[in-house]
């Protein structure tokens, strides 16, 4: 179980490290006002380092508060999107993108409190 948590904490990490990497790089169209191209970037950046969070828990896994705060952070983030839907028509992508935040977090945090529970980290 615990290899399954880590492998799944490097991927989060690897995710979180691209969004933030493409977020900062990113293009906008011209017509774009500088305060939201500075938010864009700025939320972008928190990603970036959010993946160092991910990664220092993967080799660090009984961080319990930094765990939970990164599963509780990333479905609630899922949630909201999910809810956003209503806006507009869903694409395959961001239908993805909410899975991947709502199903492997709440499966995640399960198996790291049975671990705690257990003793095992």
């Amino acid at each position: 179980m615990l290899l399954i948590i880590r492998i799944s904490l490097v991927l989060y990490g690897f995710i979180a490290l691209g969004t933030g990497y493409l977020g900062v790089t990113a293009s906008f169209e011209p017509g774009t006002s500088p305060m939201e191209d500075n938010n864009h970037r700025f939320v972008a950046a928190i990603w970036a380092s959010m993946s160092l969070a991910f990664f220092y828990v993967a080799w660090n896994p009984s961080e319990a508060a930094l765990f939970r705060f990164l599963m509780v952070a990333l479905f609630l983030g899922g949630l909201v999107r999910a809810i956003a839907l209503r806006h507009y028509p869903p694409t395959s992508f961001i239908l993805f993108g909410i899975a991947i935040e709502l199903i492997p977090t709440a499966v995640l945090l399960w198996m790291h409190t049975r671990l705690l529970h257990t003793g095992s980290l």
